[in-house]
């Protein structure tokens, strides 16, 4: 039995897990300080713990990769985009999303390049200060970014044989507009204005879609903005999973349909008690020949990060296979072994859940993700990428969090290096 449509915040509703940041959800406060999981007891402090920076630096080498590859690759696509909008060349900005469309162009994360440059340049167009409230969680009113700064679009989608990736484009602009008015509060804390002025944005989305849907059956741009304003407007399990499908079918080698219904099947969301595992097992089935492991892990990954509750139901072993599986298939696998360990660094945290009360199930499942960082940072990891990290991460709190993974060889005095041909332990 889904929770209300309204209790999911925006981070997660909007954009699960993409290996960007998207943007991507929640990050833990790091604590270094070292405790027995769930017990509150201190335990013996390990050799890391007493090391400052500059020590581990001096065992552990890094190879540091400034900057994020989507935002590299995305750049020249948003600047050619804004002239677009500045010349209203409607139609060379309709033939530009067309062709990444049906082409299925994909960032280095694997996000794909039409809804990304879609929210790139939403975001280009409310500017620097509206975005710095979004990105706060904050809801920013009408008066703040008007409607009517997207009013150019909209008038053009009355003409004849106008592009339907510009259909596309103006739901997308709604969606994110509502996102915007909403923030991210949960509907008991959100104010009554914020909650209206949010659904007729996602509603006004969800009739531009409606509108356009017979001549977008095999677009994949439609079928994720379709499937994100199903979840914004509120719906059945049935139908979103119905929408999951269609999503996945029209872009068969994408993990971003997975990821983000995963998110939504959990039980505060849409899903039932077995809903998670079910898609998941059954999405395995469905994807094993083509995709291995990875959307089975990629499910499992988003959920677990909206919800450790989520982390008992998987099975160990092929949600390890998988999450190798999608560094496999990203374009990027350095970037999106950064995005994993990432996520199973901060779910694995004592500062993701209340420990003190913890059950032991969860507990357990907690010290098998950070088991498993260590063992995926040992094996897959080679240059950081601090951008993919996220903003709360520094050099140095990636260099405290990945000594763990080598604590027995740093305690003995050895120096490890992590490159471009992974980890390797020094004399």
């Amino acid at each position: 039995m889904r929770q209300d449509k309204m209790t999911i915040p925006a981070t997660k509703r909007r954009l699960p897990f993409v290996l960007l940041p998207l943007t991507l959800g929640s990050s833990a406060i790091l604590r270094f300080a070292q405790r027995s999981r769930g017990s509150g007891k201190r335990t013996q402090t390990r050799v890391i713990d007493r090391m400052n920076t500059e020590q581990l630096a001096n065992q552990l080498g890094l190879t540091v990769l400034v900057g994020h590859p989507d935002q590299k690759a995305l750049h020249p696509n948003l600047q050619d985009s804004v002239k677009n909008w500045r010349d209203h060349d409607w139609r060379s900005l309709g033939q530009r999303l067309d062709r990444f469309d049906k082409i299925r162009a994909r960032l280095p994360s694997g996000e794909r390049i039409a809804p990304a440059l879609g929210r790139a340049l939403f975001r280009y167009l409310a500017g620097p200060a509206n975005c710095a409230v979004i990105d706060r969680g904050q809801s920013v009113p009408p008066e703040g970014l008007p409607e009517n700064l997207f009013e150019p679009l909209m008038r053009v989608l009355t003409q004849p044989q106008i592009n339907p990736s510009l259909h596309f484009l103006a739901a997308q602009f709604h969606l994110e507009l509502g996102w915007a008015r909403y923030g991210d509060d949960y509907a008991e804390y959100a104010l009554d204005g914020s909650i209206s002025s949010a659904e007729a944005r996602f509603r006004t989305a969800s009739n531009l879609l409606d509108r356009i849907s017979p001549h977008a059956p095999h677009s994949s741009y439609f079928c994720e903005i379709d499937y994100r304003t199903r979840a914004a407007n509120g719906t059945t399990e049935d139908d979103l999973t119905r929408a999951a499908i269609r999503w996945s079918r029209t872009d068969p080698k994408s993990l971003i349909p997975y990821t983000t219904h995963g998110l939504h099947l959990l039980q505060r969301f849409y899903g039932g008690e077995r809903s998670l595992p079910n898609y998941a097992d059954r999405s395995w089935s469905l994807t094993h020949e083509s995709l291995g492991a990875a959307a089975y892990a990629a499910i499992y990954l988003s959920a677990i990060e909206g919800d450790l509750e989520a982390a008992p139901l998987l099975n160990k072993d092929v949600f390890r296979e998988g999450l190798i599986d999608m560094m496999q298939e990203s374009e990027d696998p350095d970037l999106a072994c950064n995005a994993i360990l990432r996520t199973l660094w901060d779910v694995s945290s004592d500062a993701y859940t209340d420990t003190a009360r913890e059950s032991k199930t969860l507990r357990e499942a907690r010290r098998h993700l950070r088991a498993l960082f260590c063992d995926l940072a040992r094996n897959t990891l080679g240059p950081v990428m601090p951008d993919v990290w996220g903003g709360r991460w520094t050099e140095a709190k990636i260099l405290h969090a990945l000594a763990e993974a080598f604590e027995t060889e740093i305690a003995e005095g050895k120096a490890v290096a992590i490159g471009l041909e992974g980890a390797v332990i020094l004399d």
